[in-house]
Order: structure tokens, then C-alpha cells, then sequence
């Protein structure tokens, strides 16, 4: 059993305590839940007046994680600006591959940038896909700036009228706010 199985077979018989949630807390952020779900989890946890916290806990993760699916909304002004982030090794690249192709295949004037700059290998990757596929990549030198060159991307872009610019990035999580601040 994991340690989420674990932590849940814990409260099968009894109510958790305060210490017990922070656990559980610490347990859901370092699962890349990220702070506002695993706070909304917990309130509901919280307000659950059940003697067995398992049921509450699996139904509260249920109702969070099984979201309806959203459409994207597209810009009507310039390029609609798709940027993947994500920890590394989950599948980026290959995500913003098949993303363009979708969008490709749709008629959509499509842009990929490869801002994974530290990764080995990365930049070929993306451009690899991008000429199975037929979508232009735009890239830099190894280990250049990423920020530089999803700039460099967007004004490439913008000005020659590209429908979608979809932006790979190198791994990082959420909670690594300098990581996140590299690309805002």
C-alpha cells in the first residue's frame, strides 16, 4: 500500500486530527495538486461530520479531480498563446506536438517554440515532431535564455500572423515560484 493508501486506512475508523490534515495537506501539495485544491479538499474534510474521514476524503478527491472538459478560448486578436509547463519527464513536448498537429490539421497557422533550452536533446525533439508534422519551431542556442526565446517567439507571431503559439518549456513545478516567474 502507498503512503496516500496508507494515510486514508488511517482514518477508516476514527477522525483525524489537526496534525493528522496538516499530513494530509503536505501529502496533496507534494502530489503537484497544488495549494487552492488541497485547501478546498480539506475544508470539505473538515465540514464532513462523518466518524470515518475515508469515505469523505475519497469523495471530496473525486468531485476535485473529475472536472468536465473545458474549451480552450481562442484569441480574437493575435495569436492564441499556449505555454507547457510541467515537471519533467510528464511529457511536454510530445504534448505540444500533438497540440499543434491538432491545431495544424484544423487549418491553424501554428508556431512551436522550444524553450527547453537545458534539457539534452529537447530542442531536436520538438523539431523533429515539428517536421513530421508540419509546423514551424522556432529555437535558440543551447542554454540561452528561455524567456528570450518564447519573446522572441511571440513577436514572430504576432507579426507574421500565426493563429497559435505554443510554448515548450523545461520542467518545473508550480510551487517553484522563481521557475514560474522565468516565464511570466
Amino acid at each position: 500500500m502507498g503512503l496516500f493508501g496508507s494515510f486514508l486506512s488511517k482514518f477508516s475508523k476514527s477522525k483525524a486530527t489537526i496534525e493528522d490534515l496538516e499530513q494530509f495537506r503536505q501529502i496533496l501539495i507534494s502530489s503537484d495538486l497544488g495549494v487552492k485544491i488541497t485547501d478546498e479538499i480539506l475544508d470539505l474534510v473538515k465540514r464532513e461530520k462523518s466518524e470515518s474521514l475515508s469515505p469523505a476524503i475519497a469523495a471530496s478527491l473525486k468531485s476535485r479531480l473529475t472536472t468536465s472538459a473545458r474549451t480552450l478560448k481562442v484569441s480574437s486578436v493575435g495569436p492564441t498563446v499556449i505555454l507547457i509547463v510541467g515537471v519533467n519527464g510528464t511529457g511536454k513536448t510530445t504534448s505540444a506536438a500533438k497540440l499543434a498537429n491538432h491545431y495544424a490539421r484544423s487549418g491553424k497557422k501554428v508556431l512551436l517554440v522550444a524553450a527547453d533550452t537545458f534539457r539534452a536533446a529537447a530542442v531536436a525533439q520538438l523539431q523533429t515532431w515539428g517536421q513530421r508534422i508540419g509546423v514551424e519551431v522556432l529555437s535558440g542556442a543551447s542554454n540561452s535564455d528561455p524567456a528570450a526565446i518564447a519573446f522572441d517567439g511571440a513577436k514572430r507571431a504576432k507579426e507574421e500572423g500565426f493563429d497559435f503559439l505554443i510554448v515548450d518549456t523545461a520542467g518545473r513545478l508550480h510551487t517553484k515560484s522563481n521557475l514560474m516567474d522565468e516565464l511570466g
